[in-house]
């Protein structure tokens, strides 16, 4: 994974007791940072990713790999402001400042294949605003 020691990463606190809420946190920033290993891991194969600000939708871990690695910038700081975890359903929201000075405003919503501790991601939900 990038290396987030050099980045300002801000990470909500409390109710550590909810195991989805470390996938989540890992997930968003493996997509940060163009981690495949982390992607494949957390997403079910044919996982679906609706990207709503540029009207993509994506299908299957290869297609979702590749456009992370085609849309991976560099970042300076992140901050997760705070990760909701229900059954079989997850959200993160957050601020992202990337090196060349943009900024990504998101607030991501997950479903998971179960809402058992070994679901997967089968669906992803992506509500961004850049600046």
């Amino acid at each position: 994974m990038e290396n987030f020691k050099d980045i300002n990463l801000t990470l909500p606190t409390g109710c550590d007791n909810a195991p989805r809420k470390k996938v989540i946190i890992d997930l968003t920033l493996a997509f940060l940072a163009n981690d495949s290993l982390t992607i494949q891991e957390y997403l079910n194969p044919t996982a679906e990713w609706m990207k709503f600000a540029t009207n993509e939708e994506l299908t299957g871990i290869e297609e979702i790999k590749q456009n992370v690695e085609a849309t991976h910038q560099p970042i300076r700081d992140l901050t997760i402001a705070s990760v909701i975890t229900h059954g079989k359903f997850a959200s993160v929201d957050g601020v992202v400042h990337f090196s060349n000075n943009h900024i990504l405003y998101f607030c991501d919503v997950f479903t998971f294949t179960s809402a058992s501790n070994k679901g997967v991601v089968k669906e992803i939900k992506s509500y961004h605003i850049r600046k």
